[in-house]
């Protein structure tokens, strides 16, 4: 028999299960972006910023215009976070290498940026969309305050050590640094292997060493 005089807020108050078509949609939004993000990407390095459109990208990924203008306001916003997703980081070498150690690791690092595919094709991308666009010129301009600070301050412990000049941590000097394995990955004419970097490197502290 049904007791008509229990009240509902008697009744035990159950948590609700997950719905189980939640991890599907996640799934799905993450395969979509995914899609959107690689179409983007070879349109980009196939025919450089004029090609990236919404339109293009609808078609390439096969992903709905709809869609995409959920998770983006607009074709810039979808080249912003194709060049985060691909842009590599530079991290501080461990603390208990020595100076010229630690810039031995930096410099491989950085050749290791230069050398893998994804990165490759995207920088003269990179360079042409930094002097259109605002919001990648900022990225790029963050990418290489970061590098300079990583550099910078391995510089300056360089510098209060000892181990090198005080113009060691100049701007020029800096490119001293980075500016042949950048030539050498533009130009294609020497490789950036590791008897490359440690020869920069040498070039680096035979000038500024005190």
């Amino acid at each position: 028999m049904v007791d008509r005089g229990r009240k509902i807020e008697d009744e035990p108050v159950r948590p609700l299960s997950p719905l189980p078509f939640e991890p599907m949609l996640d799934a799905r939004v993450a395969r979509s972006r995914a899609a959107v993000l690689r179409a983007a990407t070879d349109l980009l390095v196939e025919g450089g910023p004029s090609a990236v459109t919404i339109d293009a990208i609808v078609v390439r990924s096969g992903v709905a215009k709809s869609t995409i203008y959920r998770h983006w306001a607009s074709r810039d916003d979808v080249l912003l976070d194709v060049m985060e997703s691909c842009a590599p980081v530079l991290e501080p070498p461990d603390p208990d290498l020595d100076v010229e150690a630690a810039l031995r690791v930096i410099g491989r690092t950085i050749a290791s940026f230069l050398n893998d595919p994804e990165w490759a094709r995207m920088l003269p991308a990179l360079m042409l969309l930094k002097t259109h666009e605002h919001g990648i010129a900022d990225l790029e301009q963050r990418l290489e305050r970061h590098q300079e600070e990583v550099l910078g301050q391995l510089i300056a412990r360089g510098v209060a050590e000892g181990v090198l000049r005080a113009d060691a941590a100049d701007p020029e000097a800096m490119t001293l640094f980075v500016g042949p394995l950048m030539f050498a990955h533009l130009t294609g004419a020497v490789a950036i292997d590791d008897g490359f970097v440690d020869r920069t490197i040498d070039r680096f502290l035979a000038t500024y060493r005190p």
